[in-house]
């Protein structure tokens, strides 16, 4: 409570729409929801508004009412290319490709001469980044298959390498990991070795992903919740952080055909389905025992659970998974601020709901943005709106 008392004391409380901001949190209104093409267009405008405020090419990591704008975030703009690339094959408007084009190139430019790309802000020390290397290449691979430029996959194959050179024996990274530790997460590392593996047919990242899959599997408890899952509070992962690791073994699954990993993607989802069905809410952090008592919600868990299930409806067609993917998506849309006075966060999705949680507390993330359309563009390509 005491850091909430500093922060607000950070905030200036006399423009408007902040105030509303956070009146709204406090009494917990939400958003008249409108349709899903309305939603993502507010929020890929934010977006392409981040963009604008770094000068670089790169996306901003968020608007925070504290701080302001921050500095491009290489993570979270690679994977944000894919996002940008649907969102036009939706428009056909030649503006976003352009954009993704401005990204990636920034992102081949500050590559580093190992192969790998820099943790942090861009502005920060450049420390290699296991897990950021890997997200880059899931954007840089998209960029390659729809804007056709070869320097997009090369500097994949050499984020590749890095990747597979710093592997430990049992499959897990520890080196140019955040604290150092080992991160099950980072099976979202291997499913974007699958898909270089994909395009260039290099066995060696093959391997190397399904060893990060086997090692992942071994920290699975029997109710299908995952050790070594969040950098920060080990014995709560943030939902996140758990769907980071539903969707990576998800993806491998499908890439390699191997129902095991498939089915731990299920299972795991039906767990937090069930939780969902019974509270009509996901908690931010959950306990070994998918327990919580957290007051808050992690916004950017949610739309990627979303995504999950919505996946997994097609996968599977049942039919809960869809229903309930919708009714999460309905909430998502619900917490989209929208607000066209102020520019710095009309259409951006928080980090926490209410905004004072202690996930990115008084930040709107970039990431929150870019899994909200991707959950709100799956949902209409499943249902066929247009």
């Amino acid at each position: 409570m005491i850091r909430i008392i500093k922060d607000l004391s950070k905030i200036n409380f006399l423009q408007p729409s902040i105030l509303r901001l956070l009146l709204r949190d406090f009494f917990k209104i939400n958003n008249k929801i409108q349709s899903n093409l309305f939603h993502i267009q507010k929020a890929i405008d934010w977006l392409i508004h981040a963009q604008s405020k770094t000068k670089d090419g790169g996306i901003s990591l968020g608007y925070s009412l504290k701080l302001g704008w921050f500095p491009s975030y290489p993570e979270t703009s690679g994977y944000i290319i894919p996002t940008l690339l649907d969102y036009y094959n939706i428009s056909h408007n030649d503006f976003y490709k352009k954009i993704c084009k401005e990204i990636a190139d920034w992102e081949c430019s500050i590559q580093l001469k190992n192969g790998s790309f820099p943790g942090g802000f861009i502005t920060q020390n450049k420390e290699y980044s296991i897990f950021n290397t890997g997200q880059i290449i899931l954007g840089l691979i998209r960029a390659f298959k729809e804007l056709k430029f070869k320097n997009y996959l090369d500097c994949a194959i050499k984020a590749g390498e890095f990747l597979v050179d710093n592997q430990e024996t049992n499959g897990n990274w520890i080196k140019y990991c955040f604290k150092n530790k080992p991160h099950t997460y980072n099976v979202r590392t291997a499913w974007a070795l699958l898909e270089l593996y994909k395009i260039t047919h290099n066995n060696i990242f093959k391997e190397s992903a399904i060893k990060n899959l086997k090692w992942a599997l071994s920290q699975k408890f029997d109710n299908y919740w995952f050790k070594n899952n969040d950098p920060t509070i080990e014995l709560k992962p943030l939902l996140h952080f758990i769907s980071y690791t539903i969707r990576g073994f998800l993806e491998s699954g499908l890439i390699l055909k191997d129902n095991k990993y498939i089915r731990i993607a299920v299972e795991t989802s039906k767990i937090l389905l069930d939780y969902f069905i019974i509270n009509g809410f996901l908690h931010a952090r959950f306990n070994s025992n998918w327990e919580s008592n957290d007051y808050l919600s992690c916004l950017t868990g949610d739309a990627q659970l979303s995504i999950i299930w919505l996946k997994l409806y097609e996968i599977c067609q049942d039919d809960r998974f869809l229903i309930n993917a919708i009714k999460l998506n309905n909430y998502l849309k619900s917490k989209q601020v929208l607000n066209k006075r102020n520019k710095a966060i009309d259409g951006a999705i928080k980090g926490s709901d209410p905004i004072w949680g202690n996930y990115m507390r008084f930040t709107f993330l970039n990431w929150a943005a870019k899994f909200f359309c991707d959950a709100l563009i799956l949902e209409n390509r499943i249902l066929k709106t247009n």
